[in-house]
């Protein structure tokens, strides 16, 4: 099968031929239904290139490619849906999204965790981490800041409009970090930070459901998460996993740190309950008293 053959010949790939692979191992859905022109296209490379690839990963061309990923999906599509036409509970339901997510990060792992472990080493040497994403995915990078800090590593999400975008560049130094998250649609935003971060030396990571977005172009490391789903929207579950997995990776690498860090917040965490026990109740409800009779009315 066409993608068990992109998995065995994947680390001798070109990068020319990895963009092709990255691409319909990510969206086998609309290759089904693309051209070798059509698919060059998406992936910006010339058609000759779809041909040779096919041929390097043990076809005779690409019509021989093209007609077993099209038996691949009518058999996928077909199965999944079905099994979410014939979901007579909300269980089923979503037991049906659940093995699509199951499905999307086990296609992932097994093709591309060499540049999960790219990641994990570029952000655990980093001394500054900045996260840019669109859309939803702002509150993706703001949640994956959030848990980067909980391990001690500096970290800072932002929306990538003209301003903020201008200033965070202008900040940025040798040694940091840009990780970029781009779900879905062109990012265009996204990418133009990218390539600003690009253009200061900095490094830079994508993660996201599209090899040929802007962001996906423009990065030094680019992860491609499927996000295909039969609930007619882009899935985000296996792009969480990917992140989920990429903080737990640093973690495991700060075991001492962590612990010393938790031990400390736990110690703040008692003294700050002592300081509560002595605080004299009148100086507690004194407060609340002076708003209250500020704001409600006076009783004639």
């Amino acid at each position: 099968m066409f993608k068990d053959r992109i998995r065995e010949y994947y680390k001798e790939l070109t990068p020319g031929f990895r963009k092709l692979a990255d691409y319909i191992m990510g969206n086998t859905l609309d290759v089904a239904f693309l051209t070798a022109t059509q698919l060059s296209r998406q992936v910006g490379v010339d058609p000759a290139t779809v041909v040779r690839f096919s041929q390097d990963i043990g076809y005779s061309g690409y019509r021989e490619l093209s007609l077993e990923i099209k038996a691949y999906v009518r058999n996928q599509v077909t199965e999944t849906y079905q099994a979410i036409e014939d979901s007579a509970t909300n269980e089923e339901l979503l037991r049906s999204l659940v093995e699509n997510t199951a499905r999307n990060f086990q296609y992932f792992v097994t093709t591309d965790l060499s540049d999960i472990a790219a990641a994990v080493e570029l952000l655990k040497n980093a001394t500054q981490v900045y996260l840019v994403a669109e859309e939803i995915g702002y509150d993706l990078a703001n949640f994956m800041a959030k848990n980067l800090q909980s391990l001690g590593i500096s970290a800072h999400a932002f929306y990538p409009g003209m301003t903020e975008t201008a200033s965070i560049v202008s900040q940025m130094q040798e040694g940091e970090v840009l990780l970029a998250l781009a779900n879905e649609g062109p990012s265009i935003d996204t990418g133009h930070a990218v390539k600003m971060a690009n253009n200061k030396g900095l490094r830079t990571i994508c993660i996201t459901g599209s090899g040929v977005a802007l962001p996906a172009r423009e990065a030094e490391l680019a992860i491609i998460v499927p996000i295909k789903s039969p609930a007619n929207v882009p899935s985000f579950g296996a792009q969480t996993l990917i992140l989920a997995l990429l903080w737990e990776a640093l973690a495991g690498e700060r075991k001492e740190e962590i612990t010393l860090r938790s031990k400390k917040r736990r110690a703040q965490m008692v003294n700050l309950l002592r300081i509560r026990a002595e605080t004299p109740e009148y100086e507690i409800s004194a407060p609340h008293d002076l708003w209250g009779n500020q704001l409600l009315p006076k009783q004639q």
